[in-house]
């Protein structure tokens, strides 16, 4: 069967999305998430625009269930991630929205509590995040008042209710968060993975309701996380992180630049080759993310969580690829 065109809906314009708590606790369907990363500057400018353009699209897209949007990533300055949030759930697109501990102090970010939670954000993945790199005129300051436990606590008291402090028995009226955290599963020895399965049982306790793992290429170690979850009880639904590689992607993860991000010296050594093809790999790219989902939907993984540098017809043809292994 062909896949559904990527600019076919109800009524021409963007598909309404059932929510993503809806989807992950009451069906059994396999969920597809794409991760976007903000520009730098005005949302108007040219990589901005690309970026939106972008969004559009897929949220037209019928096998797209939610669009996450990445906060800061690697400690830089970026556009808000509600910006483009905002132009996305009013086109009936689920979004989710990274939040990280290392620009904000609690109060801070009980008050983005807010305002995500007034705009119609229900959707939270809570990060502690990258220290920052540079920024304006020398190096940023992290803050880390607290760290993603700390916030997954804060806003699971926050949708129970709060009662103010000094105002008697006053409670606000409670949020509706579904809270996500991550978990770095591909760690090589057992002393450095089992602190990760411990904070991830924190998580869970702390109020995390879906769980995304860190990039990787080991489906051992996918089968691994599902197995370690059930054995500690953790009874959550997993997205299985499928990042699309690419020559220079290869050679940064190999570098180790990213903690617990692992490209091997074998699989880097398969993509230098692939890479000298006229299409520069894209197609073994593509195929080797295709073959990952349907190892994680075998493996029994609730969905996936797409990322890398595609374009909107790249994701069409990798969900297509995906499809037919089923």
């Amino acid at each position: 069967m062909n896949p559904p065109a990527l600019n076919s809906s109800p009524s021409g314009g963007s598909w309404v999305k059932q929510p993503l708590a809806h989807l992950l606790q009451q069906t059994d369907s396999f969920v597809t998430c794409i991760e976007l990363v903000t520009s730098r500057g005005i949302i108007t400018e040219r990589s901005g625009r690309r970026v939106l353009d972008l969004a559009r699209g897929l949220a037209r897209h019928p096998q797209v269930h939610a669009l996450s949007i990445t906060d800061n990533p690697g400690g830089n300055a970026m556009l808000s991630a509600d910006t483009l949030g905002t132009d996305l759930i009013a086109r009936g697109q689920e979004v989710i929205i990274h939040l990280s501990c290392k620009d904000w102090n609690r109060n801070a970010l009980q008050s983005r509590g807010w305002k995500l939670a007034s705009e119609g954000f229900n959707n939270i993945l809570a990060l502690s995040g990258d220290c920052p790199t540079g920024g304006y005129a020398g190096q940023a300051s992290g803050v880390f008042d607290i760290d993603s436990v700390g916030l997954l606590k804060m806003y699971s008291d926050m949708n129970a209710g709060l009662t103010e402090e000094g105002r008697g028995e006053a409670t606000m009226a409670p949020t509706r968060f579904f809270l996500g955290a991550v978990v770095t599963n591909f760690k090589r020895h057992e002393r450095e993975v089992m602190p990760q399965y411990f904070k991830l049982a924190l998580k869970v306790r702390s109020g995390a309701q879906f769980i995304i793992n860190q990039i990787g290429y080991d489906s051992r170690k996918q089968d691994e996380l599902l197995k370690a979850m059930s054995h500690y009880g953790l009874q959550v639904p997993v997205l299985a992180n499928v990042y699309v590689l690419s020559r220079p992607a290869a050679r940064f993860f190999n570098s180790g630049a990213i903690p617990g991000v692992v490209v091997t010296d074998e699989l880097l050594s398969l993509v230098e080759k692939q890479a000298k093809s006229p299409d520069k790999g894209r197609a073994f790219f593509l195929e080797l993310a295709a073959k990952q989902c349907a190892i994680a939907r075998g493996l029994g993984y609730r969905g996936v969580y797409l990322g890398g540098h595609l374009k909107l017809e790249h994701y069409a043809r990798l969900l297509s690829n995906a499809d037919s292994y089923a």
